[in-house]
């Protein structure tokens, strides 16, 4: 049984439904959609693939509109030959944001959730096009008792391609208090987009000194929840560069997910906060149906494994990810250069792999343990990415910053732009590069893979050794402890 539950679509479908769905008479019409599963480990996201327009007779437009049985059939014997669930779609022309099922949408929706689900095998969507500000709300039905099918509410309705746009439902996610706390915020971009931001569920897959920074920056601009990803532990080798890091939580054997919790915590300015720590890789199966529950996810990874992976949720999971990274060229022991970057992967978008930030030959590797190898490790050439440590405080700040300047740019579109391309910075010079187009031709990210979700016809999670290693040797250092300072750690990880 579902009981948290989303749709999410590329903003193709979404202009390609609103240009049905929008009349120049002002009257109501419907479609039907096929949808694919993409499972999280709290919430169940519909991901719309192809939208069924009526055919000629199939339905009745007069002011309200009808279905016939035929088109019906037609979509649903579709949806099972694809392996898909069916969706109904109808308008309010008049409507604005989220829409409620009067008792007419309630009838003609329950009357087919049966059917749909024998013929399909997966439930009824039913979904709602508000006219007035092209808004999408929708629900799923769900057998209760024989014969009886009762809505679920979605939480929210994701648009995603140049520009992330999502309509929520304010009675599941309501619109958070007012506070002091972001008045100089809410100044910069009006109370509604403020609104719409905070009730985002944001990823953050690594906490180091990037992630860090991009984490209490989220928190002080009034997100209310994030999910913080890393399996590795606070070292002393961190502390030039990870922002609230302490030799004490060197000390304490402190995972970098729950220091970046703690940061949040002390940071945030939402009054109904919550910063949940996964010790996980996203490469392991548990990391990555947590990460499927967001809504937009950064990544501060510096290894291809997972950075794969966040490419497959970007574009087979309709997540956009916003992701980022610093070179530095510091040969002979004296700074030559440095370079960061930041782009987003979204479908209309250039994918990581299309933009190099991960060679797909090295991912097989790194599944395989080669990169915790120091024998391969040494084997690669001294210029080789994954051999250079090289990084400065300050430089993490402008990755971090270009990062989150995405992030922003996505989803308020200041003068109407969303999509300014992947920014390549340059130090030496203080020249910054763009790309605006999208995936090389053939790429499969935002071709054959594009809202698969579940059924996408590739495995990336596995074990991730150096992750289990990470947890075991942090496991061990603690239970050296006195037992009295053992209990008063698991007394406040309780209390997190």
């Amino acid at each position: 049984m579902i009981t948290r539950f989303s749709v999410a679509m590329t903003s193709g479908t979404a202009q390609h439904l609103t240009d049905h769905l929008r009349r120049a008479d002002g009257q109501e019409d419907c479609t039907f959609v096929l949808w694919r599963p993409s499972t999280g480990a709290s919430r169940t996201t519909a991901l719309l693939a192809e939208v069924v327009l009526p055919r000629e007779g199939e339905r009745i437009v007069h002011g309200t509109v009808d279905f016939t049985s035929t088109y019906f059939l037609r979509a649903a014997a579709l949806a099972a030959e694809h392996g898909c669930g069916l969706g109904f779609i109808h308008a309010h022309p008049k409507g604005r944001g989220w829409q409620l099922l009067n008792a007419i949408d309630h009838a003609a929706e329950a009357s087919v959730a049966a059917q749909t689900q024998v013929i399909t095998g997966r439930p009824l969507v039913g979904l709602t096009f508000a006219g007035t500000n092209a808004a999408f709300s929708a629900r799923i039905w769900q057998q209760q008792a024989p014969r009886r099918y009762t809505p679920t509410k979605a939480e929210s309705v994701r648009v995603v391609g140049g520009r992330l746009t999502v309509t929520v439902n304010d009675c599941l996610l309501p619109v958070p208090a007012a506070t002091n706390r972001q008045l100089r915020t809410i100044s910069a971009w009006g109370q509604t987009t403020q609104d719409d931001l905070a009730r985002l569920h944001v990823g953050v897959v690594g906490c180091g000194s990037v992630g860090m920074l991009v984490v209490e920056a989220l928190a002080r601009t009034g997100i209310q929840r994030l999910s913080l990803f890393d399996f590795d532990t606070v070292e002393e080798v961190n502390l030039d560069r990870l922002h609230e890091a302490t030799i004490r939580d060197v000390r304490l054997h402190r995972a970098k997910a729950r220091l970046a919790a703690r940061t949040a915590r002390r940071a945030a300015t939402a009054t109904n906060f919550r910063a949940a720590p996964y010790e996980l890789s996203v490469a392991e199966p548990d990391g990555f149906a947590a990460a499927a529950g967001c809504d937009v996810i950064f990544s501060c990874v510096d290894r291809p494994w997972p950075r794969a992976v966040l490419n497959l949720l970007a574009y087979a999971h309709l997540i956009p990810v916003i992701d980022g990274g610093i070179a530095v060229d510091a040969r002979g022991g004296r700074l030559r250069g440095a370079e960061w970057r930041a782009h987003i992967a979204a479908p209309g978008r250039a994918c990581m792999e299309c933009l190099g930030q991960y060679d797909p030959a090295h991912v097989q590797a790194e599944r395989d343990g080669s990169f915790d190898d120091p024998a391969y490790i040494t084997g690669l050439p001294a210029d080789h990415p994954l051999r250079r440590k090289e990084n400065v405080f300050v430089f993490s700040t402008s990755a971090a910053a270009a990062q989150l300047n995405q992030f922003i740019t996505m989803t308020t579109a200041p003068g109407g732009i969303a999509d300014t391309g992947a920014h390549l910075y340059h130090l030496t010079t203080g020249t910054l590069d763009r790309r605006e187009d999208g995936c090389e031709k053939g790429c499969p990210y935002d071709g054959m893979l594009r809202g698969l979700g579940d059924d996408a016809p590739v495995t990336v999670t596995g074990r991730h050794m150096a992750a289990e290693q990470a947890r075991a040797a942090r496991g061990l250092a603690i239970r050296r402890w006195p037992l009295r300072a053992r209990r008063a750690v698991d007394d406040f990880l309780l209390r997190l």
